[in-house]
Protein backbone atom coordinates (compact mmCIF):
# COMPACT_ATOMS: atom_id res chain seq x y z
CA UNK A 1 0.00 0.00 0.00
CA UNK A 2 1.37 3.43 -0.88
CA UNK A 3 1.31 6.52 1.32
CA UNK A 4 1.25 10.18 0.26
CA UNK A 5 2.82 12.82 2.51
CA UNK A 6 2.51 16.55 1.85
CA UNK A 7 4.91 19.07 3.36
CA UNK A 8 6.57 22.45 2.89
CA UNK A 9 10.34 22.89 2.53
CA UNK A 10 11.78 24.66 5.59
CA UNK A 11 14.55 27.27 5.54
CA UNK A 12 16.76 25.08 7.75
CA UNK A 13 16.75 22.38 5.05
CA UNK A 14 18.45 24.65 2.50
CA UNK A 15 22.09 25.51 1.87
CA UNK A 16 23.74 28.92 1.38
CA UNK A 17 22.41 29.05 -2.19
CA UNK A 18 18.85 28.58 -0.91
CA UNK A 19 18.51 25.10 -2.41
CA UNK A 20 17.59 22.02 -0.35
CA UNK A 21 20.83 20.34 0.70
CA UNK A 22 20.87 16.85 -0.84
CA UNK A 23 21.46 15.04 2.46
CA UNK A 24 18.21 16.50 3.82
CA UNK A 25 16.11 14.80 1.15
CA UNK A 26 16.21 11.35 2.76
CA UNK A 27 15.48 12.96 6.14
CA UNK A 28 12.33 14.39 4.54
CA UNK A 29 11.47 10.92 3.30
CA UNK A 30 11.98 9.52 6.79
CA UNK A 31 9.54 12.14 8.11
CA UNK A 32 7.04 10.72 5.62
CA UNK A 33 7.82 7.19 6.81
CA UNK A 34 7.19 8.17 10.44
CA UNK A 35 3.94 9.92 9.49
CA UNK A 36 2.77 6.79 7.67
CA UNK A 37 3.45 4.66 10.74
CA UNK A 38 1.61 7.10 13.02
CA UNK A 39 -1.37 7.22 10.65
CA UNK A 40 -1.46 3.41 10.72
CA UNK A 41 -1.87 3.62 14.52
CA UNK A 42 1.66 2.60 15.46
CA UNK A 43 3.03 4.09 18.69
CA UNK A 44 6.28 5.66 17.46
CA UNK A 45 8.23 5.76 20.76
CA UNK A 46 7.59 2.05 21.30
CA UNK A 47 8.26 1.21 17.66
CA UNK A 48 11.64 2.95 17.54
CA UNK A 49 12.86 2.57 21.14
CA UNK A 50 11.58 -0.87 22.13
CA UNK A 51 11.19 -2.86 18.92
CA UNK A 52 10.15 -6.49 19.12
CA UNK A 53 10.66 -6.85 15.38
CA UNK A 54 13.00 -4.92 13.08
CA UNK A 55 11.72 -3.34 9.87
CA UNK A 56 14.86 -2.22 8.05
CA UNK A 57 14.68 0.11 5.10
CA UNK A 58 16.68 -1.87 2.57
CA UNK A 59 16.50 0.48 -0.40
CA UNK A 60 15.95 4.19 -0.88
CA UNK A 61 16.46 6.20 -4.04
CA UNK A 62 16.07 9.86 -4.87
CA UNK A 63 15.76 11.28 -8.37
CA UNK A 64 16.51 14.99 -8.63
CA UNK A 65 14.57 16.70 -11.43
CA UNK A 66 14.78 20.32 -10.29
CA UNK A 67 16.01 22.32 -7.30
CA UNK A 68 13.81 22.60 -4.21
CA UNK A 69 13.60 25.92 -2.36
CA UNK A 70 12.27 27.17 0.98
CA UNK A 71 8.50 27.40 0.84
CA UNK A 72 8.09 24.86 -1.96
CA UNK A 73 5.24 22.42 -1.45
CA UNK A 74 6.26 18.77 -1.74
CA UNK A 75 4.43 15.53 -2.22
CA UNK A 76 6.36 12.47 -1.04
CA UNK A 77 5.02 9.14 -2.23
CA UNK A 78 6.04 6.03 -0.28
CA UNK A 79 5.54 2.61 -1.79
CA UNK A 80 6.56 -0.88 -0.70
Amino acid sequence: MSYTYRRTVRFRETDAAGVVYFANVLAMCHDAYEASLAEAGIDLPSFFCYPKVAFPITNATVDFFQPMFCGDRQIIQLSP
